[in-house]
C-alpha cells in the first residue's frame, strides 16, 4: 500500500504544475502494479485548501471527483480515540517535527502502510527514520 501525500495530489489535479506529467506517470505506474494507493481525509482537506487557493471559481465537488478516479485509491483514517492524538503528539516531539506531519505519519504507521509517495524531502525523510522504507520519490 503506497500512501499519497498532498503534494503529489495537487500536482496530479493541476495541469500546469512543473511535476505534473511526472505524478502522472508514476501513479500510473502505481496502477499498472495494481498497487493499493492510499490518503486520508486531512490530506483531501488540505489538497481542497490549496487547489481554492490556485483556482478560486474550482467546484470543490470535481476536485473530489477526480481524485476518486484514481484506481484503488481509499482513506485510511484514525482510530476514533484519544490514544492516537498522543501516539502522534508524541511523535511530532520524538522527530522534532510538525504536528500535522506527525498525524500522517502516525496514520501510516498504524495502518501498517511501508511506502510513502510525496515530494516533501523533509516528510520523507522523517518517514524514512520510521522504517516506511520503500519510499516512492
Amino acid at each position: 500500500m503506497v500512501f499519497l501525500d498532498a503534494n503529489v495530489l495537487i500536482y496530479y489535479l493541476d495541469e500546469t504544475a512543473e511535476k505534473h506529467n511526472d505524478t502522472v506517470r508514476l501513479l500510473q505506474e502505481l496502477v499498472d502494479e495494481q498497487e493499493q494507493t492510499a490518503t486520508s481525509h486531512h490530506v483531501i482537506e488540505e489538497v481542497l485548501f490549496v487547489i481554492s487557493r490556485i483556482q478560486p471559481d474550482v467546484d470543490l465537488l470535481k476536485v473530489v471527483h477526480r481524485i476518486s478516479e484514481i484506481p484503488y485509491i481509499i482513506l485510511v483514517e484514525p482510530s476514533p480515540n484519544l490514544a492516537f492524538a498522543e501516539r502522534y503528539a508524541s511523535l511530532s516531539t520524538d522527530l522534532k517535527m510538525g504536528i500535522n506531519d506527525a498525524l500522517l505519519l502516525q496514520l501510516i504507521v498504524d495502518a501498517g502502510i511501508t511506502k510513502l509517495f510525496s515530494y516533501d524531502k523533509q516528510f520523507v525523510s522523517k518517514a524514512t527514520q520510521l522504517a516506511i522504507d520503500k519510499v516512492v520519490k
